[in-house]
């Protein structure tokens, strides 16, 4: 079961929000957390992904798509994999364009942490194809006049449950909130 953790927001930050207009949220479950977190999540697509191996850490970013709050990733290759075979610890980020000359307090993002799995067509068929479907990647190949992704290349699955997210949207309401499993 999820469990929700708050940061207290500071006196007198609470009154700069009030002059600006900002209402911020105190989330009474998970579940109401959640809803506002998947709705992010889902006007997004794009997460930068962390990976480790020998203390050296690589960030790459990919497009993702969404079960529940399961984060699928399609990818061909790259140093992910062999940071992934030997470290399956994750995390990633996902943030919107920030525009501070604007909008102050526009900012708007997500840390999560988590294990990834990894498979492909040749070391777990079914669940391969399971994922192409839950990704729609079936959809975007008719689109092209494709009916398969090409043989030639390995394309990898990285599946990715959080165990952990932290989001801040304080401009909507959102003022550091983790959200732990």
């Amino acid at each position: 079961m999820a469990t929700i953790k708050q940061s207290k927001v500071p006196s007198f930050v609470l009154q700069v929000f009030k002059q600006t207009g900002i209402k911020i949220t105190h989330f009474r479950s998970a579940a109401a957390f959640e809803k506002v977190l998947m709705h992010f999540v889902k006007r997004n697509n794009v997460l930068h992904l962390s990976t480790t191996r020998n203390n050296v850490p690589r960030t790459t970013p990919l497009e993702y798509r969404l079960d529940g709050f399961t984060f699928y990733i399609l990818s061909e290759g790259g140093g992910k994999f062999n940071n992934l075979k030997v470290n399956r610890t994750v995390s990633f980020s996902i943030a919107e364009p920030y525009y501070p000359k604007k909008d102050f307090w526009g900012g708007k993002g997500l840390q999560a942490w988590g294990k990834a799995k990894v498979y492909s067509e040749k070391s777990d068929p079914r669940r391969f194809k399971n994922a192409l479907k839950k990704m729609k990647v079936y959809e975007s190949l008719k689109k092209m006049g494709q009916k398969e992704l090409p043989p030639q290349i390995n394309f990898r699955v990285i599946e990715i449950t959080p165990t952990k997210m932290k989001y801040g949207n304080v401009r909507e309401g959102v003022f550091k909130v983790t959200w732990e499993k």
